[in-house]
């Protein structure tokens, strides 16, 4: 599985209005649960709160990778949004965070494979040429073809 296979254009939002940590991963939760992702919001934010409490998603330059893992969840998702207005979240490198990757992990999965997908995020999020490009992109297509262009210059 790679990014590209859970990264979908239904799950995305450039001008999600927040000014909480929360606030943010709750409208993403909505993204998921109107797309059939997930079954109950509520149940879905708390175990991505419960995560964040083991140690911050925020992981620098602007970006988090919240992720949560319930029985909520129907289907592994990665959902991507900009918020209007960056909020704290505790980031590594004491930034607040602009940009959001969430990823959606079914509870009964036994799968070590979103661990493979988070780091693959991960380490794409350290390249400061798709750092530059999200910072750009406006449109579904463009966050789409960054990962594309990614996945070809391996």
């Amino acid at each position: 599985m790679e990014i590209l296979d859970l990264l979908n254009k239904n799950q995305m939002n450039f001008n999600i209005e927040a000014t909480s940590q929360i606030e943010v991963i709750r409208a993403m939760a909505e993204m998921f649960l109107k797309d059939g992702v997930i079954t109950d919001v509520d149940k879905y934010v708390d175990s991505v709160m419960e995560r964040e409490k083991t140690g911050t998603t925020g992981v620098g330059e602007g970006i988090a990778i919240p992720h949560g893992k319930s029985d909520v969840v129907k289907t592994s998702s990665i959902a991507f949004a900009k918020l209007t207005n960056p909020v704290e979240w505790d980031a590594l490198d004491g930034n607040k965070v602009s940009m959001v990757f969430m990823l959606s992990i079914p509870g009964r999965s036994e799968s070590k494979e979103h661990l493979r997908v988070l780091s693959l995020l991960a380490q794409s999020l350290m390249d400061d040429d798709v750092i530059e490009a999200l910072q750009i992109a406006k449109t579904k297509d463009d966050i789409i073809n960054i990962f594309k262009d990614k996945e070809i210059s391996k």
